[in-house]
This record gives C-alpha cells, sequence and structure tokens, in this order.
C-alpha cells in the first residue's frame, strides 16, 4: 500500500550467518513518483541510484495484469582498485 512522500518501492532484507542483516530497497525504473521520493533523490552517485530502479515488465498471457521485475542482491567483498606504481 502507498504511504505519504514515498514512490513504490520493495524493501530486501538478507541475513547471512555472522554477519549483519543487509537491507536496501528497490524502486519501479521509469515511475513518475521516483523524482519525488526524498530517499531515492538522496543517492546522489549516478550508478548507485541505477542499481536500485528495477525493469518491471507485463506477464505476457497474464489475465490480471501482473509484473515481473528481476533484483540481483549480491553478498561479498566489495573489489578496492589496487594504487597504480607510480
Amino acid at each position: 500500500m502507498p504511504y505519504p512522500g514515498r514512490t513504490p518501492h520493495i524493501h530486501v532484507a538478507v541475513k547471512v550467518p555472522g554477519q549483519e542483516k543487509f537491507v536496501t530497497q528497490c524502486y519501479v525504473k521509469g515511475h513518475p513518483g521516483n523524482e519525488k521520493d526524498g530517499i531515492l533523490r538522496s543517492l546522489r552517485d549516478e550508478k548507485a541510484r541505477e542499481s536500485v530502479l528495477v525493469d518491471f515488465i507485463p506477464i505476457q498471457g497474464s489475465r490480471i495484469g501482473e509484473l515481473a521485475a528481476r533484483f540481483d542482491v549480491v553478498l561479498g567483498v566489495t573489489p578496492v582498485d589496487e594504487p597504480k606504481p607510480i
């Protein structure tokens, strides 16, 4: 159910033993409410923002207008660039 000040989104939480719970949200790519959502707008980095915008595609043959989306959550070590020798 929509609530004031937010665009449609889905909360995602993943818990891996020995790690803190990872929580994020994914948003409907192209939804007109995205530009007014304070949390989505707070993602200033374009790549970070794009990573939570998801295409929702109509399911072919659906009689009730169902949509499908894919939102991959990858947990692991984020690689860090090694300093380049001068």
